[in-house]
């Protein structure tokens, strides 16, 4: 298995039924430029989370605040396109999560998408919000006005004319 780029282990065993505990998580320097590598993009300049966990009998509720700059490059004209990323997640784990993904129906505790595994009793809250980074960030970014160019193919030179070969048919008759 390989070692998360940025990887902030919280332990949760201390946390009581109906209990709270807030942090806040930050990406270093060198754990935004792995994480720009790992999501093929320009630059990951900043990468902050606040994190407010809850336990609820076995079940953690895990709220991400995310804010995160990037930088990416435009499909069009391939110049940088610096953006800032700021989303809330809210995610829950139980430990009777098995390695399959699947999960015993814990009705009346969290009534959201399945739960995440929990374990050791551990939420690796920067890789999580490393994670979440990776599913918000624009699969196609592209600088407000950018057009392609319609009479250019994805080879990379000019289209014929959808009506060149309807004028072959017509020099045929």
């Amino acid at each position: 298995m390989q070692t998360p780029e940025f990887t902030r282990p919280i332990g949760v065993e201390s946390l009581g039924d109906g209990a709270t505990r807030r942090t806040t998580i930050q990406a270093s320097g060198e754990e935004c430029a792995a994480l720009a590598r790992r999501f093929g993009i320009a630059a990951v300049e900043s990468l902050e989370a606040g994190v407010a966990l809850t336990r609820r009998g076995r079940q953690v509720r895990a709220v991400f605040d995310l804010a995160c700059r990037v930088v990416q490059t435009c499909v069009v004209t391939l110049e940088p396109l610096p953006s800032s990323l700021e989303e809330s997640f809210s995610l829950v784990f139980d430990p009777d999560v098995r390695r399959s993904g699947e999960f015993d129906e814990l009705p009346g505790v969290f009534d959201d998408d399945p739960p995440e595994p929990l374990r050791d009793e551990t939420i690796d809250a920067g890789e999580t919000a490393a994670g979440l980074v990776g599913l918000i960030l624009d699969p196609w970014p592209r600088k407000p006005g950018a057009e392609v160019d319609p009479r250019y193919t994805a080879g990379g030179g000019l289209a014929p004319s959808p009506f060149a070969a309807l004028e072959t048919l017509r020099r045929r008759d």
